[in-house]
């Protein structure tokens, strides 16, 4: 599979859950993650959380 390094992602419902997992996963792996929710607090930490391990 190819790695999403370079690549933007546009991802919404990334404050919890499977989906935050999947943000965090794809910026680690170096993609540009554009995310979203209706949680918009949620939403803003994800970014400052750990990342998951692989």
């Amino acid at each position: 599979m190819r790695r999403p390094e370079g690549k933007v992602a546009l991802i919404s419902g990334t404050s919890r859950g499977q989906v935050r997992a999947a943000a965090l996963r794809f910026a680690a792996e170096g993609a540009l993650v554009v995310g979203g929710d209706l949680l918009h607090e949620e939403a803003v930490e994800t970014p400052a959380r750990p990342s998951p391990r692989p």
